[in-house]
């Protein structure tokens, strides 16, 4: 067991804490209102000097570049990136001393800018430098990690042809969740109407899961969080229900009550 105390008292807790965690590494990455990203070593029970985030505006998700498997570039268990309030992601290689660790900015210069970032993904072994975020105002953005605007991302387990668009607008506004798939090219959003939406990366929906009321009350309540299974076809929804729902590619949904 390891343990250890991210903030001091005098803390404003406004937002939730953010927790990101990299498993090749060990390291446990945390955040909330405060303007620097705490790092623990879990196996080593260590704490590394804090990573600035150079602005004032709260960290909203974030994410690790983690080392999958031995074949992966030994470049990717250093760098974090990071979505915030305002809209904006940031870069930040580990290896840099603490005050210049921004390596790369996205998200200053297009239209979901001044929308908070709801997730940001990178797909293990991101061969193509793809990284994808999500943006509260319903706008998903594909960005080449090489450079800091949008690009065509294409993922590797397509044909070179089949290019996914720049942004890609999946809800019209209040976008509460969103999970991407490991693998597959796909993502689910949630929202407020209570609705979960299964896209992929080219702009075609596949699914949409809605709220309806039965005898037995409302079947889908509002979801709070998404994941998906890191190599099957499944995902697994959180509403303030408190329900836990998993959902597959041919099987009637399995709901938990907590």
């Amino acid at each position: 067991a390891s343990a250890f105390k991210a903030f001091g008292e005098g803390v404003v807790k406004k937002i939730p804490m953010i927790l990101t965690y990299g498993e090749f590494t060990s390291n446990l990455f945390v955040t909330g209102q405060v303007k620097r990203i705490v790092r623990w070593n879990v196996f080593k029970e260590t704490r590394y000097p804090d990573i600035q985030t150079m602005t004032e505006m709260p960290l909203t998700s974030m994410t690790v570049f983690d080392r999958t498997t031995p074949d992966a570039s030994d470049q990717q268990e250093n760098l974090l990136l990071a979505g915030f309030y305002d809209g904006v992601c940031k870069l930040f290689d580990l290896r840099i001393p603490t005050h210049s660790q921004i390596v790369q900015r996205f998200g200053e210069t297009v239209r979901s800018k001044s929308t908070a970032v709801v997730n940001v993904h990178i797909k293990p072994n991101n061969d193509n430098k793809i990284i994808y975020t999500a943006h509260s105002s319903g706008d998903m953005c594909f960005w080449d990690l090489r450079k800091s605007k949008c690009a065509a991302g294409i993922d590797r387990y397509q044909p070179l042809a089949h290019e996914a668009p720049k942004t890609l607008s999946v809800v019209s506004n209040n976008l509460k969740t969103v999970a991407f798939h490991n693998y597959a090219p796909v993502m689910a959003c949630g929202s407020h109407d209570q609705g979960i939406r299964i896209w992929n990366i080219w702009g075609d929906k596949l699914n949409d899961i809605k709220f309806h009321e039965g005898f037995m009350g409302q079947k889908v309540g509002p979801s709070i969080s998404l994941a998906f299974h890191p190599f099957d076809y499944k995902l697994v929804s959180a509403g303030l229900d408190n329900c836990v729902t998993v959902y597959g590619k041919s099987t009637q949904p399995q709901s938990l009550r907590y």
